[in-house]
């Protein structure tokens, strides 16, 4: 970083020529003239001098976000760098949803970093339209989630898939809807997790009904969180129901949460994604975990 912009920057946060001095590990004297020279240069005071340090003019605070933002970037670029670096000799980035790290991705990872204890990681959690996006960005290396239609053969994204997932419908223990059949599901508030999420695949019904999916646009009342601890704890405290995958019954069940009885089903495939057709070494391995 160039000299004035850390010299200023450091007078601005201290509010002191002296605490900014002692920072640099350079004189008083030395620091005045730097900041002097920098105000003659812009042809503005950057500081008001007052008698127990100094504070930022109007045209200083202007100075101090440009210079804030330099700062901002730089560390964004070496960060940058560093994580090349680190990819370069091993590291590998994933992103997982939170339903599939509780099903199965923890215990692949764990296998994997038994058997590649010196491979750093880097895991990322969040909803699958997000992590395509990380994907495409080049953010991350590869992603566990639901398969997503119609992408831009343009992207280059490789789809590896795992297994086929239906979807449940989760309640608190002593919901209405576990004793009185009759009543209708869409008066209930409803929680969505990670709402972007792009569950969306063909729906199993037998008898052509309409959709819990469809139903569930009318609630009156949406949750929408990003956690699914969150939501499980709003599930507990509220009379909401929680359409998620299927895949985390049981435990769902250890944690006093029911399923409704459903004679639909909405239906997704579960998947690796990767923005390379040719993977490394590594990252073959630990696909092949997933796959296992």
């Amino acid at each position: 970083m160039e000299k004035q912009y850390r010299y200023f920057y450091e007078v601005a946060r201290q509010g002191s020529i002296k605490g900014a001095a002692d920072k640099l590990f350079i004189s008083q004297p030395t620091l005045t003239t730097a900041i002097k020279k920098l105000e003659d240069l812009l042809g503005t005071l950057l500081f008001h001098r007052k008698s127990k340090g100094v504070e930022l003019t109007s045209a200083g605070w202007v100075y101090y976000r440009y210079v804030q933002d330099i700062y901002e970037k730089h560390g964004q670029m070496m960060h940058q760098l560093s994580d090349m670096k680190a990819r370069s000799q091993g590291k590998i980035k994933i992103g997982i949803g939170e339903a599939w790290w509780e099903c199965f991705a923890a215990d692949v990872i764990k296998q994997f970093i038994e058997t590649n204890p010196k491979n750093s990681l880097y895991i990322e959690f969040g909803n699958g339209l997000s992590m395509l996006s990380h994907l495409l960005n080049g953010d991350i290396d590869l992603f566990i989630g639901h398969e997503i239609e119609n992408i831009d053969s343009r992207n280059r994204v490789r789809f590896i898939p795992l297994f086929t997932e239906r979807e449940a419908l989760y309640v608190r223990e002593g919901h209405p809807l576990l004793n009185d059949g009759e009543l209708s599901r869409h008066d209930y508030p409803q929680i969505k997790v990670t709402p972007d999420h792009s569950r969306d695949g063909k729906v199993l019904n037998d008898k052509g009904a309409e959709t819990f999916a469809i139903k569930a646009q009318q609630a009156k009342v949406v949750y929408e969180l990003d956690s699914l601890k969150a939501s499980i704890d709003m599930l507990k405290m509220s009379d909401a129901i929680m359409p998620y995958t299927d895949k985390i019954k049981d435990k769902m069940k250890q944690q006093s949460i029911a399923t409704l009885p459903m004679t639909e089903h909405r239906q997704g495939v579960v998947g690796v994604y990767s923005n390379t057709e040719v993977l490394s070494e590594n990252m073959e391995y630990l696909v092949s975990l997933f796959k296992q």
